[in-house]
């Protein structure tokens, strides 16, 4: 198994007398077979996220080593940051995130699916619009980097279409009077998003003294 910054490596004893030495990156690491009958496991930590290893492993015996055998291992690329939604209309969310790094691509999971998605040229981030969604509907979307068929962690985000109608609303509100114009417009986007309204509102707000 492996993550951003460990690989664990398991291989079959060979019998109580024999032991191992674990070569990578120039240096060895002595492994003692463990008692009983069942295989051999071995982390390394303090990895590099996104990173190709290779690693060679020796039996011993009596200071004798055998010829050795090796297998090349990636470590998990870091998760995407900056994943949000950019746009989003009644049918359609465009989502948005940096790019983690060379050679690093991308798959966006959501409703059973995946989508396997290339990083661009360039620096910028990378954007990918899922269309022929339903207006007013709450859509989760994972994403993971990808580097050699090896996935992130993964990161979540949840994004609702917008709605297919206008809503006019004209309201009389008794407020406090230290309540400000934008405390205003924050209580009642939160109470749009309340009833599974996007919060694509315009207010005009007039005083009325008695």
């Amino acid at each position: 198994s492996q993550n951003e910054s460990s690989i664990t490596l398991q291989w079959n004893k060979i019998n109580n007398n024999i032991n191992f030495v674990l070569q990578f990156n120039g240096v060895e690491t002595n492994i003692s077979a463990p008692n009983g009958d069942g295989p051999v496991n071995y982390t390394v930590s303090s990895l590099t996220a996104g990173t190709r290893y290779t690693f060679t492993l020796f039996s011993v015996l009596e200071s004798i080593r055998s010829s050795g055998v090796s297998i090349a291992v990636v470590t998990a690329p870091k998760n995407p940051e900056g994943f949000r939604v950019s746009e989003q209309d009644e049918t359609s969310i465009t989502l948005q995130w940096n790019k983690v790094g060379i050679n690093i691509s991308f798959v966006l999971q959501f409703n059973g699916t995946e989508t396997n998605i290339r990083a661009p040229d360039g620096d910028g981030p990378v954007k990918h619009t899922v269309t022929s969604l339903t207006a007013r509907t709450n859509y989760t979307f994972t994403l993971f980097s990808v580097f050699e068929n090896v996935r992130s962690s993964g990161v979540s985000i949840l994004a609702t279409t917008a709605s297919d109608y206008v809503l006019g609303m004209n309201l009389r509100l008794k407020l406090p009077i230290t309540m400000s114009e934008s405390e205003l417009e924050d209580a009642l986007i939160e109470l749009l998003r309340k009833y599974n309204l996007p919060p694509q509102i315009t207010l005009k707000i007039i005083s009325s003294k008695p």
